[in-house]
C-alpha cells in the first residue's frame, strides 16, 4: 500500500517516549479510579493520540500502550469486581470462539512458537479489548459517556489534523511510527496522524460517526457536542485524502438514514442479497464483486486492486479453505497487500475462522434486531428515542461490514472495533436483562430495561413471549 509507514519495523523492541510513558501511567491510573461512565476514557484518548509503536517488550512479547492499558482494566474489574454484574449472550460466545480459532488454527499451519506468541496477542487484544466494553458498558448513560468522551477528543485532533495538511508536518512523528513528512498523492496530502496510514485514520474516524450521533438523542447541549464532533470527524476524514473513509462516512449517513426504514430492515436485507444475486448471475458479465474495482471518489484509488485480491482468493478456494495459507503471492504478486479483512480471516485461519468471524457479524446485528423488536410498538417518543439509540449500535457494526471490504484492521481501528462490537452484545445484554423482575414489589408494573424504554416482562407472561401477547392485545382494543 503506498504510503504505509507502519509498526513493523519496531516489532521486538521497546521504543518508548518519556511523554507516552507518562501518558500510559496517568492513563492506568485513571483506568482504576474513574467512574464506570468515563472508565473507557484513557482508552479512547490513547487510542486517538499515541503510534502503535510505542511498546514494552515483555519476555519476547510485544506490549502497545493499549495493551498495558487493557492489563489496567483487568485489574480493575477484579479489583472492583464489576464482572460480577455481567451477562452472557451468544455475540460472547462467538467472540471467544473466533480468538480461539483463529489462534489454533494458524498455529497448527506454521507449526511455530512465534506464530503461537503472535496470535495470542492477538486474542488477547480481542477478548480483553471486547470485554472491558462488555463489562463497562450496562446502559445508555454509560454509552452516551463514551459518546461524550469521543466528541470532546475530536476537536483537538482535529486541528492536529489540519496542522499537518497546511504543513505537511507530522506532530507525532515524535512517537515513532508515522513519517516526520507527510506524503502527497495525485497533489492531495494525505493525512495520517498517529495512525500508520491515512486509511486506518480516516475509517476509524468514519466509524466514530455514529457513536458521536448517539448524544442527538440526548439534551441541547448534548446535541451540540455531536454537532463539534460530527464536524470534527469530517474535517479529519477530508484531510486524509482517501476513499474508504469517505465510503465508510456514506456508510455511516446511509445506514442513519436508513432508520426511516427500520421496520424493513428484514426485507432491506434480503433485496441487497437479492439484488447480488441477479447481478451475478443474470446481468454482468463480470462476478458481482467486480463492482469494487469501480469505486474511486478522490482520485487514485485502489479499487482494482482490491477486486484483484479478492477474485484471487476466491479462486483459490481449495489451497486455503482448511487451515489457511502462509504465502498467497504465490498465487498473484498483488495478494503482498491485502485490503480486505474477510479475506485476512480466511488465509489467517481458514473456513472454520471466516465462518466464526461471519458469525460474529450477523449475532451482532441480531443482538440490535431483536431488542428493536422488542421496543416496537411502545408509545411515540421514548420507544423511538430508544429505536435510534440502538439502530445507531447496528450503523456502527454495518460501517465496519462496509469497511471490511477494502481494509484489513490493524493498530488503532482494531480496538475501535472490538470497542463499538461489545456495544452490539451490550445490547444484547440488555435485552437478557429486560426479561428479569428484579423488584418484587413493582412485579406487576413493565420494568425499566438497562437500555433505555421498558422491560416487557411481566409475571403473567414472562419475556418476550408475554410481550408479544401484550400488543396483540392491545392491537385488538384498538381495532
Amino acid at each position: 500500500m503506498e504510503g504505509f509507514h507502519g509498526f513493523a519495523a519496531h516489532y521486538g523492541q521497546t521504543l518508548l517516549h518519556p511523554l507516552a510513558l507518562a501518558a500510559v501511567i496517568i492513563s492506568a491510573f485513571l483506568v482504576l479510579a474513574l467512574p464506570r461512565r468515563f472508565a473507557l476514557a484513557p482508552l479512547i484518548v490513547a487510542a486517538t493520540t499515541l503510534p502503535m509503536a510505542q511498546r514494552v517488550v515483555i519476555a519476547g512479547a510485544d506490549f502497545t500502550m493499549i495493551r498495558l492499558l487493557l492489563l489496567a482494566y483487568l485489574m480493575r474489574f477484579l479489583l472492583r469486581g464489576e464482572w460480577r454484574a455481567f451477562t452472557w449472550n451468544r455475540l460472547d460466545t462467538a467472540v471467544i470462539l473466533w480468538a480461539v480459532a483463529g489462534t489454533t488454527i494458524m498455529t497448527l499451519h506454521h507449526g511455530t512458537v512465534d506464530v503461537l506468541v503472535t496470535r495470542l496477542g492477538w486474542s488477547y487484544d480481542i477478548i480483553l479489548g471486547y470485554f472491558a466494553g462488555r463489562v463497562l458498558l450496562r446502559g445508555w448513560g454509560d454509552m452516551l459517556g463514551v459518546a461524550k468522551v469521543v466528541a470532546f477528543i475530536s476537536v483537538p485532533v482535529a486541528v492536529i489534523f489540519l496542522y499537518e495538511w497546511t504543513t505537511q508536518y507530522n506532530l507525532f512523528h515524535v512517537f515513532g511510527g508515522v513519517p516526520e513528512i507527510t506524503n502527497v498523492r495525485e497533489g492531495r496530502v494525505r493525512c495520517r496522524g498517529p495512525f500508520a496510514h491515512a486509511i486506518i485514520a480516516g475509517t476509524f474516524w468514519a466509524a466514530m460517526l455514529p457513536l458521536i450521533w448517539l448524544l442527538w438523542s440526548g439534551d441541547q447541549r448534548s446535541r451540540v457536542w455531536a454537532l463539534v464532533g460530527t464536524v470534527s470527524a469530517f474535517t479529519i476524514i477530508a484531510a486524509t485524502a482517501s476513499s474508504t473513509p469517505l465510503l465508510s462516512a456514506m456508510a455511516a449517513l446511509g445506514g442513519a438514514g436508513l432508520f426511516l426504514l427500520r421496520h424493513r430492515r428484514t426485507q432491506m436485507w434480503v433485496g441487497v442479497i437479492a439484488m447480488l444475486f441477479v447481478l451475478h448471475f443474470f446481468v454482468m458479465q463480470a462476478p458481482v464483486w467486480h463492482l469494487i474495482s469501480r469505486v474511486d471518489i478522490v482520485g487514485g484509488s485502489s479499487g482494482w486492486w482490491r477486486y484483484v485480491i479478492l477474485d484471487t482468493f476466491i479462486n483459490h478456494f481449495s489451497e486455503w479453505y482448511l487451515t489457511g495459507y502462509a504465502t498467497p503471492t504465490d498465487w498473484r504478486w498483488q495478494m503482498r497487500d491485502i485490503t480486505n479483512e474477510f479475506i485476512i480471516q480466511g488465509l489467517s485461519g481458514g473456513l472454520v475462522t471466516l465462518t466464526i468471524f461471519i458469525f460474529v457479524l450477523v449475532f451482532a446485528f441480531g443482538n440490535v434486531g431483536q431488542r428493536l423488536a422488542e421496543l416496537e410498538g411502545q408509545s411515540f417518543g421514548a420507544g423511538v428515542a430508544q429505536e435510534w439509540r440502538l439502530w445507531l449500535v447496528g450503523v456502527m457494526v454495518f460501517v465496519h461490514l462496509v469497511t471490511f471490504t477494502g481494509l484489513s484492521y490493524f493498530g488503532q481501528m482494531n480496538i475501535l472495533w472490538y470497542l463499538q462490537l461489545a456495544m452490539a452484545g451490550a445490547a444484547g445484554a440488555g435485552l437478557a436483562a429486560s426479561q428479569t423482575v428484579i423488584d418484587p414489589q413493582t412485579a406487576g408494573r413493565r420494568q425499566p430495561s438497562p437500555f433505555g424504554g421498558q422491560s416487557p416482562h411481566r409475571p403473567d407472561s414472562p419475556g418476550l413471549a408475554g410481550y408479544r401477547a401484550s400488543r396483540s392485545g392491545a392491537l385488538g382494543k384498538r381495532l
